[in-house]
């Protein structure tokens, strides 16, 4: 006889509820096992689990579009183009992606910072209070972990393959579930950088990092090329200069070779020398104002982050307390026990069918001889 796949039917339940409250009732010691061992692991979660603390910073973003527009119509005026405010891949809402990824997460965990007056770094300091430092300290000493920890100012270039294997185990865990970013709606440039942890000064102090080196980061890398081309315009005003300055010499010396000399042909010498002046002169003009509207363009490119609210002591704490724990215990142990009683209950009736419809046994025919 084929073999009926076991459930829990409530049309059973239902069809035998008189006969499931007896059992439930015969059961009562079971029962009480059952809400017990759940109330008991309820309560003793709310002392091991420990409290969580949030710290949430908000920014404000300058849009794309505002704040350059009599920028660009001054500039337009001289003859200059400052072109699109847009910066590809570093435009618009990237920066909340950027907060979001593994380099600005680990540039946020390696910056020098000042905790109980200590000189440190968050990495460092999160490796300590996680308990990560003590179970390393109980390690052979020629274990690699023994002696692991973070310089301040070490090149990230120069880290060991268990530097890197650490960091990228800390960077994934606060990326995985720990550090959300998000903005309050499309029309707002408005956004909020929610981090929790078990420690109140790891909480405040990453997302303040965070922020500061995601900020610093976008802002360099939108106005690179107007910097670059800054730069350039820069140097060469002040070669020109230097040129300008020497042809004043230059010619100052060849007019005093010549007082006073009759003939023409003494004077050529002078001429040139004041020509290259005029030129040199006339070249470092054009340099200056191009070298202003390279600033104008600079300063357009150059993304506006303020932060609106940063994070305060105290930090919003949560945590399963004791009553929180009662309530769940409760509900819960009580759910348990006749959700499991239930399911006994329910097999035992398959079960009893399953005797009762058996066979009493195959007749074999018997064949004559």
């Amino acid at each position: 006889m084929e073999k009926q796949p076991e459930y829990v039917s409530l049309g059973i339940l239902k069809g035998n509820y008189a006969n499931w409250k007896k059992y439930l009732t015969t059961h009562k010691i079971g029962l009480s096992l059952v809400f017990c061992a759940v109330f008991t692991i309820s309560i003793a979660a709310s002392f091991i689990i420990h409290p969580k603390y949030t710290a949430t910073l908000s920014f404000a973003m300058q849009s794309e579009e505002s704040g350059s527009g009599g920028i660009a119509d001054l500039a337009s005026s001289f003859g200059f183009s400052l072109g699109s405010s847009s910066s590809g891949a570093f435009g618009g809402d990237n920066l909340f992606e950027l907060l979001v990824s593994q380099l600005m997460v680990e540039k946020a965990l390696l910056r020098p910072d000042t905790i109980d007056g200590q000189p440190t770094n968050l990495l460092n300091y999160f490796i300590n209070v996680s308990g990560m430092q003590k179970s390393w300290s109980e390690l052979d000493k020629e274990n690699p972990l023994y002696h692991l920890n973070y310089p301040l100012h070490q090149n990230r270039e120069t880290f060991s393959r268990m530097q890197d294997s650490v960091l990228k185990n800390v960077t994934g865990l606060i990326l995985k579930k720990e550090l959300t970013v998000a903005k309050r709606s499309k029309k707002l440039s408005i956004g909020d950088i929610t981090f929790i942890s078990e420690n109140e000064i790891f909480s405040k102090h990453f997302v303040e990092n965070l922020m500061t080196e995601a900020g610093a980061y976008y802002i360099q890398t939108k106005t690179k090329r107007s910097r670059e081309n800054y730069d350039r315009l820069e140097h060469e005003a002040d070669s020109i200069k230097r040129l300008y300055v020497i042809a004043l010499g230059a010619r100052a010396s060849a007019a005093d070779v010549i007082p006073n000399s009759i003939r023409q042909i003494s004077s050529v010498g002078v001429l040139q020398k004041t020509t290259e002046v005029q030129l040199l002169a006339t070249t470092y003009a054009e340099l200056r104002k191009n070298l202003e509207m390279a600033r104008l363009s600079m300063g357009a490119n150059t993304p506006l982050i303020e932060v609106i609210d940063k994070p305060r002591y105290p930090l919003s704490r949560s945590r399963f307390g004791l009553l929180k724990a009662t309530a769940v215990g409760i509900v819960g142990g009580a759910f348990m026990a006749i959700a499991v009683y239930s399911l006994l209950f329910v097999k035992s009736i398959r079960r009893k069918d399953e005797e009762k419809a058996e066979p009493f046994g195959e007749v074999t025919p018997e064949i004559d001889a």
